[in-house]
């Protein structure tokens, strides 16, 4: 009212003073101004338009109040709307974050390439989340509108409800309380419709199965969703697998120190390498060993490999702080049905980590359609993996667990008929002439059940067995296992009084030893396997026993007792018409004749040979039975050109050389190759073509590495270091005999080290 009325007064008040100001105005123009306006003359053309513009500013506001208070009252302004927040809800990443460039790359490919959902899939413990969460924060920028997390529980084996999970995803985007309940469908859907047409990144951690993750998938079409599952989630093709494995070595042993700290792995690099393998390169597991480490003095690196060595704690020993190895398989053990918890059992009972269907079968007393069905489903839960024809790998933390379960959940009678089923089936795969199924990893397990067959009083299957499985060690360059293997038998003949095996066992020692080089052992146990067959073995057994005996004096350089063992073999082989043994004992004696510098007495005993070899080609499993290799005809020709050489025979030496070079060849047979090689480099030597000597000594070292057969390299080294030197290069000389010298020491052969050094600068 005040404010209305003093308006007034400034309307009227302008509107009067304006009046004489005017006039004045006007009678100054006139020359004529009265006495009453004379006074206002000077001021008027300067104070009447300040007046004037007073009184129309009075009135214009006193017109739109009249307004103003007609008018009826509007609602009042309404306040702008909030955009939006912009989330940023990413765990921070893991320390010492190590390797996985592969896995980044094709992560990053999928992304350039448009994906909307990729899903990183792998076994318990192989740092799914890590990487995911690495990935995440370093593609954040591209996502301006949100960063969103949710961890979905699958790996607890308690998923996480879809309508938390919904509702905590809304609320990050800002939806109303009101929007954050209701069904998983309608939650779903407003879920959706919020990340309509923003930029949004989300990381699904731990996801349960594809239904789960499905629900919880964004509708923006710039989005990006990263999951992690242990389950393959081959039910949700919306997402982009990237499967992950172990890391490889190196990767491993870089996590191992970054964690463990500085100085512990460089303390033994060996034992280290020992430690990542233990832990089956796994992150998970590769970081609880670090950590085991750090809580032990400096430089213990050895003693905690030594904990890790025994696999029956070895997941006890995976286990620091909130880092437990066991807890990650047991919840992955749990989620399964009953049936495939007890195949995976069963397959504790394998000590290799490739099973094939077969012997899990045998294992789990199933038929195969059943096993392979059971199989699928642990390779969905990524505790399986196919493996060539016909098998399967677990990863020996799994098969290490699954030992353990089976001790715990099975009765002692069924871990024993297990056992008794699977050596069965063992030994029939081993017989099976025609059996491609064993490979490396087989033949590793055979020793392991042997020795278990032993313990459980399975004594004639663990016989059985290692007759079965011997022709397949025999060509195995380490020949620990299978002297494991015999020593296991001849524990067995002790226990049942059977001369029989005793022998048996001592031919496999002998044979086992002769084939590591430790000649007096085999020699010994060779005679008392002679010993014991006289009165129980068959004549063919005796004669293979004794062919055996005479290989090993000859290598240990008895060449007068080798050669009465070898005739007397070759004289009951004549006798029983044996050709097959008479023609692997003509092979060795050709061997020592050639010992014993006597090439024409060779090569007659291998010219025989050569066509009774040739009989029974066409059979390459007998071959390799009585042979211990399928490569005797190869073998057979190059100690034939040898011999020929020596008598200066040099076109049937270069005849047969080059027939064994082809047949190595041929069999992918590369320490042959390497040794035939080496025989045509000599050749070239007689001759005098000390430049071709050279190429081919080259050669045959470049076979000999592909082989990893030291004796070959250094052989090999020190011929090009001869072929050099008389060339006149004495520098490219001294670098062969330098490598030469380090082999033989590698060797641990001192002797033949002095011996190539002493060439050096000669």
């Amino acid at each position: 009212m005040l404010r209305t009325r003093a308006t007034a007064g400034l309307v009227a008040a302008s509107a009067l003073l304006s009046v004489p100001l005017a006039a004045a105005l006007h009678a100054s123009a006139c020359g004529t101004p009265t006495p009453l306006l004379a006074p206002l003359v000077p001021l008027a053309p300067f104070v009447w338009p300040l007046v004037a513009a007073a009184a129309a500013g009075a009135a214009y506001t006193a017109v739109r109040r009249a307004r103003t208070r007609r008018r009826p009252a509007g609602p009042p302004p309404r306040a702008a709307t909030p955009a939006p927040p912009d989330p940023a809800e990413l765990p921070s990443p893991v320390d010492h974050f190590t390797g996985r460039a592969t896995e980044t790359g094709a992560v990053l490919r999928l992304v350039r390439a448009g994906h909307r959902a990729i899903a990183l899939t792998g076994p318990p413990g192989t740092g799914k989340s890590a990487l995911a969460v690495r990935l995440a924060h370093e593609l954040g920028p591209l996502f301006p509108d949100g960063r969103l997390y949710a961890e979905l529980g699958g790996g607890r084996g308690e998923p996480s409800a879809l309508a938390a999970v919904l509702a905590g995803l809304l609320a990050a985007l800002g939806a109303p309380a009101e929007e954050q309940s209701g069904t998983s469908d309608a939650l779903s859907a407003r879920f959706r419709g919020r990340t309509a047409g923003r930029r949004i990144l989300l990381l699904l951690d731990d996801a349960a199965d594809a239904g789960q993750a499905r629900a919880l998938l964004p509708a923006g079409e710039h989005c990006l969703t990263l999951l992690t599952s242990r389950d393959a989630l081959r039910n949700l093709p919306e997402a982009a697998p990237v499967p992950l494995t172990p890391l490889t070595e190196p990767d491993a042993l870089a996590l191992l120190a970054a964690v463990a700290g500085p100085g512990r792995p460089a303390a033994g690099p060996d034992h280290a390498r020992t430690v990542v393998h233990a832990c089956g390169r796994l992150p998970l597991a590769v970081r609880a060993a670090a950590g085991v480490s750090r809580s032990m003095p400096t430089g213990q690196m050895p003693a905690l490999a030594g904990r890790l060595a025994a696999e029956r704690d070895r997941l006890h020993q995976l286990r620091m702080d909130d880092l437990a190895v066991r807890a990650a398989f047991e919840t992955a053990y749990a989620a399964l049905g009953a049936p495939d918890r007890a195949l995976l059992r069963a397959l504790g009972a394998c000590p290799a980590g490739r099973v094939t269907v077969r012997i899990a079968a045998a294992a789990a007393d199933l038929d195969p359609a059943a096993t392979r069905g059971g199989f699928r489903r642990l390779t969905d839960a990524q505790l399986a993996r196919p493996e060539g024809p016909g098998g399967y790998r677990l990863h020996d933390l799994v098969r290490r667990l699954a030992a353990e379960r089976l001790d715990h959940e099975t009765a002692p009678a069924e871990r024993r008929a297990a056992l008794e089923r699977i050596v069965t089936a063992c030994t029939e795969d081993a017989t099976d002439p025609g059996s491609r199924a064993w490979g490396a990893t087989e033949q590793y397990a055979v020793p392991h059940l042997v020795r278990a067959a032993v313990r459980e009083g399975l004594l004639s299957h663990a016989h059985a067995l290692a007759l079965a499985a011997d022709p397949w060690l025999e060509g195995r360059p380490g020949q620990s296992a299978r002297v494991a293997m015999w020593a296991a038998v001849l524990d067995a003949a002790r226990r049942s009084g059977e001369q029989g095996w005793t022998a048996h066992a001592m031919r496999g020692l002998g044979a086992a030893y002769a084939h590591e080089g430790r000649l007096d052992r085999a020699v010994d146990h060779l005679r008392m396997a002679v010993a014991l067959g006289r009165h129980l073995a068959g004549r063919t057994e005796q004669t293979a026993t004794r062919r055996l005996l005479g290989a090993a004096l000859r290598g240990a350089g008895r060449y007068e007792e080798a050669l009465r063992e070898l005739r007397t073999a070759w004289e009951d082989c004549r006798e029983a018409g044996d050709t097959a043994g008479e023609a692997e004992v003509l092979r060795a004696l050709g061997a020592l004749h050639l010992d014993r510098r006597r090439p024409d007495e060779a090569i007659d005993c291998l010219e025989r040979a050569l066509p009774l070899l040739a009989r029974h080609a066409g059979d390459a499993a007998a071959l390799a039975r009585h042979a211990g290799d399928a490569a005797v005809l190869a073998d057979t020709r190059r100690r034939l050109g040898t011999a020929y050489a020596q008598t200066g025979g040099f076109v049937p030496a270069e005849r047969h050389l080059h027939c064994a070079l082809a047949l190595y060849r041929r069999g992918g047979l590369t320490a042959g190759e390497g040794w035939t090689l080496t025989e045509l480099g000599h050749l070239e030597e007689r001759r005098g073509a000390y430049g071709a000597g050279v190429e081919l000594h080259r050669a045959a070292l470049a076979a000999f590495e592909r082989a990893g057969l030291g004796a070959g390299i250094a052989a090999s080294a020190e011929a090009v270091g001869d072929n050099l030197l008389v060339q006149g290069d004495p520098l490219g000389a001294d670098e062969e005999y330098r490598r030469a010298a380090d082999a033989h020491r590698r060797l641990g052969d001192h002797a033949r080290e002095a011996e190539v050094r002493r060439k050096l600068g000669a």
